[in-house]
């Protein structure tokens, strides 16, 4: 009986002590008010990381002093320290980028089709993408459990997955095959060995301009025609 009563209070005690840890919040667009769809929240001193939900809701397990992360496609990242011992609410609006040209400022639209289907297929799997690593300081019997978990090792085996793909997918909607064509007069199966031979580089494709994706293609095709 004893027994039972120790481990129900030693229950309740990590439970505490483990949701006195938690920050949860809502991130939205500063401008417009409305919910961001999978924009990044990662605790940078424990490297956990996770996303938020349809309507903008987060949580994540952040301890005193820790530095807050938030991010999203299209938007200034944005930078929490929290500070206080209890469950913690940070609520976060984040502006949009933008450049200044002589002329005219541009801004990122953050809901292109990519983004609308990207967040329909993290929707859809948003329960094994959610999964993370148990603390080892804040809860050790379920880290140690996870470890030999065949469940746990396949959710994040399929997160990397997941992941692998979602880069490739957005690769996509900038190096397609009718780009090629059009700047290298490349047609049929042709297309398929150019771009085989040719991946682009996902941290240069997010960052480069439709100019610069151009002359990236043409340097590649005349490269790949001289050998």
């Amino acid at each position: 009986m004893r027994l039972n009563l120790y481990l129900i209070l030693l229950f309740i005690f990590v439970s505490c002590s483990v949701s006195a840890q938690t920050v949860q919040g809502v991130v939205t667009d500063v401008e417009t008010g409305k919910p961001l769809l999978l924009a990044d929240v990662a605790n940078r001193n424990t490297a956990q990381i996770t996303h938020t939900d349809a309507n903008g809701n987060y949580t994540l397990f952040a301890r005193l002093g820790d530095t807050l992360v938030y991010s999203a496609i299209g938007y200034k990242p944005v930078q929490r320290i929290r500070y206080k011992a209890a469950t913690e609410v940070i609520n976060v609006p984040m502006a949009t980028l933008s450049y200044q040209y002589n002329d005219f400022t541009y801004k990122f639209n953050s809901f292109t089709k990519y983004t609308a289907d990207s967040a329909e297929r993290a929707s859809t799997y948003q329960r094994p993408l959610a999964h993370t690593h148990p603390n080892a300081l804040g809860s050790p019997a379920s880290a140690l459990a996870e470890a030999f978990s065949k469940k746990a090792k396949e959710t994040y085996h399929f997160q990397k997955v997941f992941e692998t793909t979602e880069l490739q997918k957005f690769i996509d909607t900038r190096y397609t095959p009718e780009l090629v064509t059009l700047m290298t007069k490349l047609t049929g199966d042709s297309v398929g060995y150019f771009m085989y031979a040719n991946p682009m580089p996902y941290d240069y494709c997010r960052t480069a301009s439709d100019l610069e994706i151009k002359m990236w293609i043409r340097n590649q095709y005349k490269s790949w025609i001289s050998k």
